[in-house]
């Protein structure tokens, strides 16, 4: 009798954990949907509805239609930032990504955006502009991007257009990725292997350049 009573507190534990677990989670995926959509919306609104949608039609042609300023590139080179500030919008139009990116690459900045790496070139500056994101949320599917794809970073001081030159895996601690380069490119990091289960062991990079 002792036993079965045992057993069965074991299993009402359990199923509360469970349901303690399963209510996290939907909080934090229903905030983060918000901050999405809210900032989004600011975005759209800076922007007063000039946002390139039309370039999307042209990507599976092979087409490309050059980045759009609408202020000179070395402007977002100087601009200060903070952690948690929202940059913009990064879009890959092919395969559906398309995410609120902000300032810093910590935990609770990537439960809701993808983080801009602050040692890093800022959207639209010269150098390497390094971009981080989870897996399975903002970067999911991106292990499906192919050389030449077109990526858009979107943001208030205009938007910028990159083409997609090599993705490989490394070690976490391979940072040279995050090194500057000659040319203004995008660097994109997530965690590998896409459906590891627990903290993944590598890290996926995508290196994209700026296209002229």
């Amino acid at each position: 009798m002792r036993a079965r009573s045992l057993l069965r507190w074991i299993e009402d534990s359990l199923l509360v954990i469970g349901l303690i677990a399963i209510a996290m989670w939907s909080q934090g995926h229903f905030e983060s949907r918000a901050f999405q959509a809210n900032e989004s919306s600011r975005l759209e609104s800076a922007l007063g509805g000039n946002h390139p949608e039309a370039l999307a039609a042209d990507i599976e042609a092979a087409q490309f239609i050059g980045p759009s300023r609408t202020q000179p590139a070395d402007r977002a080179a100087q601009r200060t930032t903070r952690e948690g500030d929202v940059l913009g919008k990064i879009e890959i139009p092919r395969i559906g990504i398309s995410a609120i990116v902000a300032e810093g690459a910590d935990l609770n900045t990537l439960k809701h955006a993808v983080g801009h790496i602050g040692s890093t070139a800022l959207p639209g500056g010269p150098g390497n502009c390094a971009l981080a994101g989870h897996r399975d949320t903002f970067l999911r599917g991106l292990g499906e991007v192919r050389g030449g794809d077109v990526i858009r970073l979107v943001t208030r001081d205009g938007t910028y257009s990159y083409r997609v030159e090599w993705g490989m895996v490394v070690d976490p601690h391979q940072i040279a990725v995050l090194d500057s380069t000659a040319t203004p490119s995008l660097t994109l990091i997530t965690c590998y292997p896409f459906g590891y289960i627990g903290h993944a062991p590598k890290r996926f990079v995508m290196r994209a350049s700026e296209a002229d």
